[in-house]
């Protein structure tokens, strides 16, 4: 959920937070650059993260949500693979279906 919300992308990605203003620290990962750069008060000359990208955006949130529904897809395909033991290939074809048809129910 959180790299949904962060939209992270590439790793390590480190954000820099203050008074819920979100700054990407795009530096060297050196741990003396990191210093200086919240020490030395660098962060104040790095643009802000866009409004639509900030963590705390209705965007975000819903990339957070996005996030969490495929997690919760991946534990209903484990359990149907694993625990019912159903053939991957079955439980693909019953997440295609599921998908189809709730297309038409939202197409209605």
């Amino acid at each position: 959920g959180l790299s949904g919300r962060f939209f992270v992308t590439t790793l390590p990605t480190i954000y820099h937070a203050n008074d819920g203003v979100f700054r990407r620290y795009r530096g060297s990962q050196s741990l003396q650059d990191l210093q200086g750069y919240i020490l030395e008060r660098k962060w104040e000359a790095v643009e802000p993260v866009a409004g639509w990208k900030s963590p705390s955006s209705i965007m975000m949130h819903g990339m957070a949500g996005l996030f969490h529904f495929s997690g919760w897809i991946r534990q209903i395909h484990n359990y149907l693979t694993g625990t019912l033991g159903v053939h991957v290939w079955i439980s693909y074809a019953i997440f295609i279906l599921a998908t189809l048809l709730i297309g038409l129910f939202l197409g209605l």
